[in-house]
């Protein structure tokens, strides 16, 4: 079974460089105030390390999102500040609750924005990571819903790396004998690592994490 899935930690606080620049003409269709609120609160999150400051910028997030009812970042954000979370719970048995919190935002981006593939990615990632509470009945549940959310991502933005981070990452920690391994994730990261290299957030706000991340996965696939 696949017990060694190990996903969320690709989302390891004060590397994820989620500010991806600073406003630009990009930025023009949004509201400036609302555009420095979460570029200040990106700013924050891009070093935040500590559940309490990720349960802040969650709040404050909220509250940009509640502002603006019209933008979905602020609470694909907020589910992100609770994915980090759920990723980094020591006890394992304790995952549920602050991955319920990031898919319970997700909701309400998703409401805003449909069809999009960040909003997939991340929830394909929040599925692998409540996997991990109980893998041998879960995969039964979770893993096609969590697999299936990663070729959405794929198909609503074929440009965007972060699906196939989280689908290598799941595949380097799954059992050989059950399709995963570094020979399988590898292929995988080597396309994810060719997108980062051309990839282009479309404004200062928008989703650009995981390019250390992916680097890093490469180097424990190939460690010479």
């Amino acid at each position: 079974m696949k017990k060694s899935i190990i996903i969320a930690g690709i989302l390891m606080a004060g590397s994820c460089k989620l500010v991806a620049q600073t406003s630009t003409e990009a930025d023009a269709g949004m509201n400036k105030k609302f555009v420095a609120a979460m570029e200040a609160n990106l700013k924050l999150l891009d070093t935040a390390s500590a559940p309490g400051t990720f349960i802040m910028l969650a709040n404050n997030f909220e509250r940009i999102g509640n502002a603006e009812q019209k933008q979905w970042q602020p609470f694909y954000y907020a589910a992100f500040c609770y994915a980090i979370m759920a990723g980094n719970v020591p006890d394992k048995s304790k995952i549920d609750l602050p991955a319920e919190k990031a898919e319970s935002y997700l909701a309400l981006a998703d409401a805003i924005e449909k069809n999009n593939s960040e909003i997939s990615s991340l929830r394909g990632m929040l599925l692998y990571t409540r996997i991990l509470v109980d893998p041998i009945s879960r995969w039964q549940t979770m893993g096609k819903e969590a697999i299936d959310h990663l070729e959405k991502a794929k198909q609503q933005n074929p440009a965007n790396p972060r699906p196939y981070l989280v689908e290598a990452t799941a595949k380097l920690h799954t059992p050989e004998r059950l399709g995963g391994g570094p020979k399988a994730a590898k292929s995988i990261i080597d396309e994810c690592l060719d997108k980062f290299k051309t990839f282009e957030p479309e404004n200062s706000i928008a989703p650009n994490w995981g390019k250390p991340q992916a680097e890093k996965l490469m180097q424990a696939i190939n460690p010479h």
